[in-house]
């Protein structure tokens, strides 16, 4: 539960009796087509849907564009930092997966700012291959938890295939916690494929999924994994000329399932400048059995951040919810 009871530079606050966010569900108009009183009314109803329940797993994905890259992304970095670890604060996740965060000293504040939480960025020194497979200036990607989970292990896999990953193969992290007494490991693994609507980025699209499932098959056939993150492409045709989405195997493989397929059957953009669904959830069968329905989502930050995408990100955070009971 977090209030707000000041004004953040950039940003519209207000104060709320438990949260305050906006919130898109598959199929809901943006944000910036209600007026104010309706967005103040949207977050109250909202609120429940989006925060922290005792009872299920929060999990969200953010691209958060060259965090800590002035050059590159916002340029005035500390608003930046101020708006994500805000939102952050605000959605309440239990399971955070971000890309495109560039700075390792940014990380680390904005885990800072953030009590309870505690992460990895793929080049800290407890991942297996990270500072091999990542350059300093480089996007890259990382991952937040609550503190109620153990981080066991954390590596970069399919690092053979990191041409088609753009340069950027995932980080694979190992957590255990407990539930009702009981002890339990869930696998989640941060993506971030391919951009562009070209032919090149299309092909290397295809190539890394195809890998992503012989992967999944041979190393998590049986377990609760969780691949999260920026697929910058579309599950039900593809931003490249309509073509079949690179995603329509893994789509169609009985050993997992995206739990972010009805985002995409509804139009719902994950950016503020396209309309296709390019962040995703892909979960494996005996965790897609505990997928909650309907909790698929994209939360809209700039329904209270002031030049959104100029100030913080050109992506909307996706949250998918599940009940490991």
């Amino acid at each position: 539960m977090y209030h707000t009871d000041r004004r953040l530079r950039g940003m519209r606050t207000v104060t709320l009796p438990s949260i305050a966010i906006s919130l898109c569900l598959c199929g809901c108009g943006p944000a910036a087509n209600l007026d104010g009183a309706a967005v103040k009314d949207a977050w109250y109803g909202a609120a429940a849907a989006a925060r922290d329940r005792p009872e299920t797993i929060e999990v969200g994905s953010w691209n958060i564009e060259w965090l800590g890259e002035p050059e590159r992304g916002p340029s005035d970095e500390e608003l930046q930092l101020d708006n994500v670890a805000h939102a952050l604060a605000l959605l309440d996740l239990d399971v955070v997966g971000l890309v495109e965060v560039v700075s390792a000293d940014a990380f680390a504040e904005l885990v800072a700012r953030l009590p309870g939480y505690h992460g990895l960025l793929v080049t800290d020194e407890e991942v297996e291959g990270g500072r091999s497979a990542y350059g300093e200036g480089e996007q890259k990607v990382a991952l937040l938890v609550r503190d109620r989970f153990t981080i066991e292990r954390a590596r970069v896999v399919l690092d053979d295939h990191a041409w088609d990953f753009a340069g950027r193969p995932p980080l694979e992290v190992s957590l255990a916690f407990t539930e009702q007494g009981r002890p339990r490991t869930l696998d989640v693994v941060v993506v971030h494929l391919k951009a562009m609507a070209d032919y090149d980025g299309y092909r290397r699209r295809v190539r890394a999924a195809d890998a992503l499932q012989r992967w999944l098959h041979d190393e998590h056939a049986r377990d609760w994994a969780l691949v999260i993150g920026d697929f910058n492409d579309d599950l039900d045709a593809s931003t490249y000329q309509g073509r079949t989405s690179p995603f329509d195997a893994l789509a169609h493989d009985e050993c997992c399932r995206f739990t972010t397929e009805a985002l995409s059957a509804a139009d719902a953009s994950t950016t503020i400048w396209h309309g296709a669904t390019i962040d995703h959830h892909l979960a494996t069968a005996s965790l897609a059995r505990r997928f909650v329905q309907d909790s698929a989502a994209v939360l809209r930050p700039d329904a209270w951040v002031d030049d959104y995408g100029e100030t913080t990100s050109d992506h909307y955070p996706v949250l998918t919810r599940y009940d490991l009971r």
